[in-house]
């Protein structure tokens, strides 16, 4: 079995990334199996202006947008039949796709170019250009 991650955060890029992924299930030889994954920036950044309770608030409230972020990504798998599961986390986005891709063992990953900004999820092409250096596995790059 192929191991993907496919790090998503609802832009065009990373939309045209799982269309890949899609395209490419039906290409190989052996089956995939794709893990989706969002991160979200970690509120702890806000720790000196937000109460303890406030930041928790803050936190339920980001991994709530990130499920909502990758309902649309599993729901565009599954009609492609596609195997897969999601993931969510909290932090610096590069260096959480790295802990991910030793996490779940993937061997490859496949990631937009250019994606909605810290805020929304991956940076610029400044995040991919960090996986590539940071991950030991091969990065395709969509755009």
């Amino acid at each position: 079995m192929h191991k993907v991650l496919v790090p998503f955060d609802g832009s065009v890029h990373a939309r045209h990334a799982l269309e890949y992924v899609i395209g490419l299930a039906g290409q190989m030889a052996r089956p995939l199996e794709v893990h989706v994954l969002n991160v979200q920036s970690s509120p702890m950044a806000y720790g000196d202006y937000l109460a303890p309770d406030m930041i928790e608030g803050v936190r339920a409230g980001l991994l709530n947008e990130a499920r909502d972020v990758l309902q649309s990504a599993s729901d565009q798998l599954k009609a492609g039949g596609i195997v897969h599961e999601t993931h969510v986390d909290l932090g610096h986005v590069a260096e959480q796709i790295a802990v991910a891709v030793k996490k779940l063992e993937c061997d490859t990953v496949v990631m937009g170019t250019r994606g909605l900004g810290s805020f929304g999820g991956l940076l610029l092409g400044s995040v991919a250009n960090r996986v590539i250096h940071d991950v030991k596995v091969p990065v395709i790059l969509i755009k």
